[in-house]
């Protein structure tokens, strides 16, 4: 089952995924520019996908795997 991104302006975090309603919230007040931006949905999207997997983690572990997931492109060139 997939997920749904939404936007707001404001906001403190920079995004949040809500695991009951499968649904991504980003918080544009927080980013710098459009990339930013999609760094965060992905980052987002990726707890979404975690979830669907299964895989049980706690918080610590699921925020470590999806940043090595993010910045593993530059890790190994």
């Amino acid at each position: 089952m997939g997920c749904t991104v939404d936007f707001k302006v404001t906001g403190e975090n920079r995004g949040l995924y809500y695991e009951e309603t499968r649904r991504c919230l980003v918080y544009l007040c927080n980013h710098e520019n459009v990339e930013d931006i999609y760094k965060t949905i992905q980052h987002e999207v990726l707890h979404h996908c975690i979830e669907e997997s299964g895989v049980q983690l706690d918080e610590e572990q699921e925020e470590k795997l999806i940043f090595n997931m993010q910045w593993a492109n530059y890790s190994i060139v």
